[in-house]
Formats: C-alpha cells, structure tokens, sequence
C-alpha cells in the first residue's frame, strides 16, 4: 500500500481526508500556516488510530451522539476536530491550501459522509459543517477562477446531496455566492457556470419540494436553454460543452456509493401554518418533514421573487450589475416555473380536503411572482419582457385556475398592450407576444377556458374578442395612408404569424368541439340506462379525473345545458355592454334600454344598485343623472345616497367615501340636490354629529364650493374660509 493511500487510516472518512490534508500541509506556508498544520496533523494522527472495524461500529451505531454526528464513522466530537482543518484551510484565503480543502469537501458531500440538518441556527452538532459551508461562501471572493469553479462544485454537491438538508439562511447564503460569481466573474465560462449551477439547485430544490422528499430521481439542466434570453455573448468556443459536463459530473458525483437520506424533522404544527396563511388548516396532516422541505422551498422563491424587484437607485440609473441581476432573478423564476409538477397546479375543486402546500405556494405566485411582473412590465429591456412572457405562459398553462383575476391583469398589460400597437410596434416585442399566441391557440383547452372565464363573464374584459380583434388588425396590416415605422419585412412577417395564430384558434375550437361530440355520442347510452337522469353526465372538458379550469353553474351537470347556459352568459354580457356605451353616451337613453332589455330592474333601488356597482361606467355621466331634477331620476339618487352606510365616519371622510363612485356635475342646482342628501344620509347615520341637517347641508356645499376653488384653475382669486367662519357651520 503507497504512502498516499495509508494517509488517513482506513475508514471511509479517513480515505478522503487524509490525502488532501496531506496536501494542504505540503502546500502551506509553514510559518503563516503553523497553525493549520498543527490541526492537519492532529487530524492525521486521530483518523490513523480509527480501524475499519471501529469505523463500521460506529457507524451503525444507534447511539445519541452517532445520530448527531456531521461525519459518518465518528462521534460527534471527534468529527468536529476533524473537521477543523478543512474550516482553517478555507479560511486562510491562499488559492493553494484552499484548493485542496475545496476538493476533500466537495468528495465529503458527494460521497454522503457528511448529512443532517444545516442552517445557521441549528443545533451544535452540525454547526461544524454549517461553518464549513460558510468558509466556501466566503472563498468565492478571492477573485481566483479555478477557486470560483471549485466553490460551485462544492455548493452544488452539497445541496444534491440527500444527506444534508440545507435549510434556510444557509440555503440563501448558498445562492447569493452563486449569485455574486455570475455577476462579479469575469470568467464568460465561470459566468455561465455559476448560472447553470443556480439553475440546478432550484430545479433540486423544487422537485424535493414537489415530492416533499430527499431521496428523489433529479434531472440536469440544459445549458443550452439557460441562454434562450441572456448571456449569448459569454459562450467562447466550447463553454456551453465545458459547463454541461461540470454539471453532469457534479450530478453524478458518488452514484455508486451507498447514501443514507437526510432523516426528517418532525413537521410543525399546523396550528403555525394556519397563522402563516390566515387558513384553518388544522385537520390537514402534513407528510413527513413537509414543513422543513417545503418551507424552504417558500423562502427561496420569495427571496428571487424579492430579488427580480430591485431597481436602480437615482444616483445610478444605469446600474448595469442590478440589471443582469434582475434578469438571473427572472430566470431562475422562469426554471422553477417550467418545472413546476402536481403540487403548483392541483386543482383545488379535486382535493377532498384543502392542500396547504398548495395554497401557499399559490398565494406565494398571486403575492409575489405577479407583483413582480407588475412591477418589471414597465422596463424596456428586451430579454425582461422575453421573460416575463414565458413565465406568464406558466401561468396561463399551469395555474390558471387559481388565478383568474391576476391572469386577466396580465393579458391587456403584457400581451394585448403590443398585439393592438399595429403602428408603432416594436419588432422583437411584438414577434414575442405571436409566438406566445401562437403557442396559446394550440391548446383548445386554454381558447376555451379564457372565452369562458372572460368574454362570458360580466364582470371580466373580452380577452378572446381582443385577441381576435387584434390578430385580425395586425393581419390586414396598418391602415392605407398611415404612417408606421414597420420595414416591408417586418409587415410580411407580423401578417404571416397573424394568419397563422387565426387558424390555430379556429382548429382549436373545432378539436374541442369534436371532442364534445365525441364525449356526447358515447354518453348518450349510459343516460338512456340510467332513465336520463341528469346527475350522471360528464364534465365539460370530459378529461378523466380532471376537472375543467372554468367554473359553470354546479347545479347544471349537462353539457347541452352548459353550451345554453354560456350563450346565455354571453349574451346577456354583449347587451349589458351594449347599455353601458349607450349610458356613457347619454345617461338616460342608456337606462332606458337597459330597464327595457330586461337587464336591470325598474325599481329605483335596482338602477342605483347598477350605478354603483357596475363596472365601465363614465363616472362623470353617472353625477349628471344623479344630479337630474325627473321624479324617476330623484328617486334613484335618494335610493343611491340611502345605500351608503356612514356610521362610525367623521364628515370629511364620508363625503370622500360618498364620492368616489361618481364626479359632481357642473351644475350648481345638480350639486345642490345631491349634497342635500347626502347631509340628511349622514345626520341619520350619524345623529349627534350636528343640530339639524341644514347645518350638515351647509358645511358639505361650503366644502364642495371650496374645493372647486381650490383646484380649479379658471378660479383666479382663491377665496378661504376663516376659523370663524366654520365655526358659525358647526
């Protein structure tokens, strides 16, 4: 047996560190090193004295301080002196001791003879290697490239591994290296690996959220794909190849070798859970170490969602470093989404009883993920729009039955915004927003679902009719005499990628529609058995075991009743809108037709219930019927004005709340009616708030009359009341 080999002694542990410890001697500088020698060969002298036999009995050991021990084959003291040179080596900062100790660590991670439970405030017993993981962080710094790619090593093994659970403040610190080597590297090739080596763990991190699990199959990145939007210009010559194979043999590290999974943490309580959500979720049982695994994962996408957030300062605009950073952010968010499985997108309406993982993940999207985008939508940057619509195709693909209200948001900002713009467009951008049609038209069931939970609900905008709408007028190109900043090219290409989004919606919606009647023709049988009952028929979508994303009536089961029932909802929302121009229009020609067609009642509390609570209508024209003098139009606006509930108001606060739904006409007679009320509303909600209604009446016209002229600038000489004067109101 050669010197190198008998380094160490003949534990599993010993074979690994031994050589490199050896190393780290050799490479030191004795006088500025001393002290790391000293524990070198200390640690040399300890693991020489632990025979194989030991080693194998102590690790199958049951005892308290073995299952606590960072070290598989010693005690929990002994691995923390063991353990120390390599924390010393680390944090020397000489490239050539630090290389060595980088090596041993990551084949300690790789090989799983260190596990447990790693985080800042965990116990003791695994501080060490928490301290060890800490000194790699640190290392990233020393500006050495070859010591940048052996700390991504040692980070990526460290969380693939299934013997460690890196939790928390120690996870983030892992990423935020990562993250200050991709955007301080001057490296092209590092850059790329410290990307895709960011990218790997959240793809770990999220498919053990997924499966609430270590022990999992893991699948590797594809480097390539990480450079769809971004950092093209940093490939030279074989990059992408290099960092490929960096990630394949980090992945790959110790397949042979016998690892133990990380043993879980009892869950926490769900009565904590339900406090973080504001849900009851108390008779959810949470599997096996749910709330450490999955927890984490909440952390770390609430922190990239945070991340993705960060704008320049005013002193630096132009802050090139926080771009790039934004757009990594983005990235990864998008990586997570597109590998986001059963626990992002259950379904609510098929769980017997209500996933809390589930909810939490997706009030993480509606809190943080959609704020995000909101706030970015505004940026010109090319690869953050890029971006943002793919993860908006996520959304749209994958969520889009837990969040009707945000994606109806994002289609008129992201989508409809640049489809519409048929003069001006940007090229890039609007070639996006094609391709991301093009991708939605082929799904029949997503057509569906956005015709259905928009253009049929009245409460919604038409997406489907301006998607239509839009394509349309982009495929007959600008109109004839107009000016547009469109090369021929470019007018050809917007054209061909319109005709082309058209026809897939068309064969979409006729693929759904033969499926129907697929569904119907072998259905038909077991009603007829079953003596037509309805109770029997199949969902809408007919997909077995997967309910469709648009909600219909529950009550209605059949599908002819469902197609009748839409084209009710539709219907009734094309007149409904009909009325609302009409109203916007001329006010009362609008109510006519309304009251008229059946849509709104013709009881005066009916009209005011639509006034203030419908959506589209001009607020201004809404004041000028209010404010009219008719008996019919007098009744509705007491009906309005009684609808409001001033209780617990002070006066200048209720006014503000009364008037928030509708503008004050012109008219000093129209003001007048409505303000009259309005104080004799008030007094009745709040009695002991003045003497008599005519003095609330006065105060509330003084208040209005003051405002005018204090905001009008037609008003020349502003006039304002003195102390005195209000008093004498009061």
């Amino acid at each position: 047996m050669s010197a190198s080999q008998s380094l160490g002694g003949p534990s599993r542990c010993g074979r690994v560190l031994g050589p490199s410890l050896d190393k780290i001697i050799k490479n030191a500088a004795w006088r500025k090193h001393s002290h790391l020698v000293a524990a070198c060969k200390s640690t040399l002298d300890k693991l020489e004295s632990v025979s194989e036999s030991e080693s194998e009995s102590e690790s199958t050991t049951s005892g308290t301080n073995q299952s606590q021990s960072p070290l598989s084959g010693l005690p929990s003291t002994d691995a923390e002196h063991v353990l120390q040179p390599l924390i010393l080596a680390l944090d020397s900062a000489y490239p050539k001791v630090v290389d060595p100790a980088l090596e041993c660590t990551f084949k300690l991670f790789s090989l799983g003879l260190l596990h447990g439970e790693i985080d800042s405030s965990a116990a003791s017993q695994s501080g060490v290697v928490f301290n060890i993981i800490d000194a790699i962080c640190k290392s990233g710094g020393l500006g050495e490239e070859a010591i940048e790619l052996g700390v991504l090593r040692v980070l990526l093994s460290a969380v693939r591994s299934p013997c460690t659970l890196i939790r928390a403040d120690c996870l983030i610190q892992i990423v935020r290296t990562c993250y200050n080597v991709y955007l301080g590297g001057v490296n092209g090739t590092n850059q790329i690996c410290a990307k895709s080596v960011l990218a790997q763990i959240m793809t770990i991190v999220f498919a053990r959220v997924e499966e609430d699990c270590m022990d999992i199959p893991l699948k590797k990145v594809s480097v390539s794909d990480l450079l769809e939007f971004t950092d093209k210009n940093l490939n030279e010559g074989n990059s992408i190849q290099f960092c490929q194979n960096f990630i394949t043999e980090v992945m790959e590290a110790g397949e042979g070798a016998t690892l133990k999974p990380c043993s879980m943490p009892p869950p926490h309580e769900s009565s904590k859970a339900a406090d973080e959500t504001g849900t009851n979720n108390s008779h959810i049982e949470a599997g096996p170490g749910e709330s450490k695994i999955r927890e984490d994962g909440f952390l770390l996408f609430k922190n990239l969602c945070k991340l993705s957030m960060k704008f320049s300062s005013q002193q630096h605009p132009d802050d090139r470093i926080l771009l790039r950073g934004k757009i990594l952010s983005l990235e990864l968010l998008k990586v997570v989404m597109d590998n986001g499985s059963s626990m992002w997108r259950e379904n609510e309406r098929q769980v017997t009883h209500l996933c809390f993982s589930w909810c939490r993940f997706l009030n993480a999207i509606k809190q943080y993920l959609c704020l995000s985008l909101l706030k970015n939508s505004a940026l010109s940057a090319m690869a953050i729009f890029q971006l943002q619509c793919a993860i908006f195709m996520n959304l749209l693909s994958k969520f889009r039955s837990g969040l009707k209200k945000e994606i109806g948001m994002f289609f008129p900002m992201l989508i409809l915004r640049v489809l519409e713009n048929v003069l001006q467009p940007s090229f890039l951008q609007k070639m996006t927003v094609l391709n991301l049609l093009d991708k939605i038209s082929q799904d029949p069931q997503i057509i569906i679902d956005i015709f259905v939970n928009y253009d049929c609900d009245v409460d919604a905008s038409n997406i489907f009719e301006r998607i239509v709408n839009g394509l349309l007028k982009t495929a007959l190109g600008p109109p004839t005499g107009s000016t547009t900043a469109l090369s021929p090219a470019q007018d050809i290409t917007f054209r061909h990628e319109s005709v082309k989004c058209l026809v897939s919606i068309t064969k979409s919606m006729g693929a759904w529609m033969d499926q129907q009647t697929r569904i119907g023709d072998l259905y038909l049988p077991k009603i007829s058995e079953c003596n037509g009952t309805p109770e029997h028929h199949l969902p809408l979508n007919g997909e077995e075991g997967n309910a469709s994303d648009h909600e219909l009536h529950p009550d209605v089961n059949s599908e002819f009743s469902d197609a009748a029932a839409l084209e009710q909802r539709r219907a009734y929302k094309i007149e409904l809108q009909k009325g609302i121009s009409l109203f916007n229009r001329k006010p009362s020609k609008g109510i006519e037709f309304l009251t008229s067609n059946k849509k709104i009642g013709r009881s005066p509390e009916e009209v005011a219930f639509f006034l203030k609570n419908t959506a589209g209508l001009d607020e201004t024209k809404i004041g000028d019927y209010l404010g009219e003098r008719e008996e019919f139009c007098l009744k509705v606006m007491h009906a309005y004005v009684d609808s409001f509930n001033f209780n617990g108001m002070d006066f200048g606060e209720a006014i503000r709340f009364f008037l928030r739904g509708f503008r004050l006409p012109g008219e000093a007679q129209k003001i007048d009616r409505i303000m009259e009320k309005f104080a004799e509303r008030y007094c009745k909600c709040s009695p002991s708030s003045f003497s008599s209604a005519d003095t609330a009446y006065v105060l509330a016209y003084s208040v209005i009359m003051l405002n005018t002229d204090a905001h009008n600038n037609m008003v020349k000489d502003k006039e304002f009341m003195e102390n005195d004067e209000l008093s004498n109101y009061m």
